[in-house]
């Protein structure tokens, strides 16, 4: 071994990153844990809570006419019936809802909302 300093992920022609990472090696398992966390479907339980938070922040009128599909690093995406009312939601009353979703599931595990068309 020498002691001439390494240079690790550099092109020697360019100078430049070759985009390899070095580090220490991760097992596999570790790997597909944290990748599932995020994509995993919620238990009923969850799922329940969720749809009750949300018919609880909504309102009974607004909740037949948006739904929770997905909750992804925090955010909650729900489905919304009609593009006015889409526009609506995303547009104006975001942070309200959001507010009033928080205060009725305050587990912290929703960090933001997201409205997308949906059928249903």
């Amino acid at each position: 071994m020498s002691n001439a300093p390494e240079n690790r992920g550099l092109d020697s022609r360019s100078g430049r990153g070759s985009g390899r990472r070095h580090g220490d090696a991760e097992a596999l398992g570790d790997i597909l844990r944290r990748v599932m966390r995020d994509v995993r479907p919620p238990t009923p339980r969850r799922r329940d809570a969720i749809f009750a938070a949300w018919r609880s922040a909504a309102g009974s009128a607004l909740a037949q006419e948006t739904r929770p599909t997905t909750l992804r690093k925090g955010v909650l995406t729900i489905e919304v019936r009609s593009p006015p009312l889409l526009h609506d939601l995303a547009g104006f009353r975001r942070d309200e809802l959001l507010s009033r979703f928080l205060a009725a599931a305050p587990k912290g595990r929703v960090t933001g909302l997201r409205f997308r068309l949906g059928v249903f």
